[in-house]
């Protein structure tokens, strides 16, 4: 019943006297980031996105909260996503900020210490509180607050497994590059005031903007890759009646069209000369006049016979459905290691029952989807309602 009122919901306009609003600074800065990525949107349509990320953040603040720590357990930390396009973004529109000089932090402990204090890495990547407190405790710098327990947080799996491996100059490049970005946000917040600007505000659309295909994702806007998907989407599609699966397949039947029958010969050689010989003349002739000339090897016989997605040899078969019906194949290789040439026609097609799995996986994705889609413009148009004045 819900899938039904969220698309009647969504057809129908909220109030519309409440405007969300972001700072008119920010839309010409994020222009000028998404022209040098090659991102071709009107600074209109900019604007439009800066506060649909907004919504995005706060869905990830209500729905997933673990992503704004972290979007991938093997990955860097979402904080440290965040100070790398923070500090590239800064650089791209004060490219005064450039002339500061970058600076070389001494470390407090050597490669033995670090060994000492770090131990094997663990098998299962999992730290203990008492490694956490021990390291929290661990200053690694005497110029700005940054513990051990801090960068290990930040690294990426790969880096955290290098660093217990003693790699002392991962370990420096990591602390160069933490407070170098400290002193760049420093040093450009004069820039960013003249703006009407605070760094606080750039670091929330950061943030936004690097979290938005993950949390488009994970509302099922748009798909994962590989299929996965979040248990949010799947909540929704276990709302998906089979009444929605039925008209859906009325609508989109085409698409479920498969060939049901063929009719096919194959023949089979030792050597791949021989086959390919075969293949040219029964191409320049006749698939029966090759039979006759070659006496060759057949599976089934020379006679084209009907075949279904059930006969057998089952590697033959899949390729008989598979080829380009009233095409000769060239010769292939079989899993045998034998040479193979086939030759298939006069395809029976049928459609998918409406039941069969093949329906339901096509019909519950796409039908997902569309549901997912309607639900977040509906939440959108509500959190717009609800938010009448600056966001960020």
């Amino acid at each position: 019943m819900r899938f039904f009122l969220l698309l009647l919901v969504s057809s129908y306009c909220l109030p519309s006297f409440a405007s969300p609003s972001i700072p008119k600074a920010l839309t010409p800065l994020v222009h000028q980031l998404y022209l040098e990525q090659g991102r071709k949107l009107s600074k209109k349509q900019t604007a439009a996105q800066l506060l649909e990320n907004q919504f995005l953040l706060f869905q990830a603040r209500q729905l997933n909260p673990s992503i704004l720590e972290r979007q991938s357990n093997v990955g860097f930390s979402t904080e440290y996503h965040v100070d790398k396009f923070l500090a590239s973004s800064l650089l791209h529109w004060f490219p005064a900020l450039s002339q500061l000089e970058k600076k070389h932090y001494p470390l407090v402990f050597d490669k033995n210490q670090m060994l000492s204090l770090l131990g094997q890495y663990p098998a299962d990547g999992q730290y203990t509180a008492e490694q956490l407190l021990k390291w929290q405790q661990q200053q690694l710098t005497k110029s700005a607050p940054l513990t051990l327990a801090q960068v290990l947080h930040s690294q990426s799996m790969q880096n955290r497994f290098k660093l217990h491996q003693g790699e002392l100059a991962l370990l420096q490049a990591i602390v160069n590059q933490h407070l170098n970005q400290q002193a760049l946000f420093t040093a450009a917040k004069p820039y960013v005031a003249k703006q009407g600007l605070t760094i606080e505000q750039l670091r929330q659309v950061v943030t936004a903007e690097l979290l938005r295909p993950s949390m488009l994702a994970f509302l099922g806007v748009k798909e994962e890759m590989h299929g996965a998907t979040s248990q949010y989407v799947d909540a929704l599609r276990s709302e998906i009646p089979e009444s929605a699966i039925a008209k859906y397949y009325e609508r989109h039947k085409k698409r479920f069209k498969y060939i049901k029958q063929v009719s096919a010969s194959a023949a089979k050689f030792p050597e791949q000369k021989a086959a390919q010989q075969f293949n040219e003349y029964a191409n320049a002739h006749s698939w029966q006049q090759a039979v006759a000339k070659y006496t060759p090897n057949l599976i089934w016989q020379a006679k084209l016979i009907p075949l279904t997605r059930q006969s057998t040899p089952k590697w033959e078969t899949q390729l008989a459905f598979s080829n380009q019906q009233g095409k000769i194949t060239p010769s292939i290789r079989t899993p045998s290691g034998e040479w193979l040439v086939l030759y298939s026609q006069s395809p029976i097609y049928d459609y998918y029952d409406v039941k069969s799995e093949t329906v339901r996986y096509q019909a519950l994705r796409a039908l997902t989807q569309e549901f997912a889609q309607h639900k977040f413009e509906q939440n959108y148009m509500a959190w717009k309602a609800a938010n009448s004045g600056a966001v960020i």
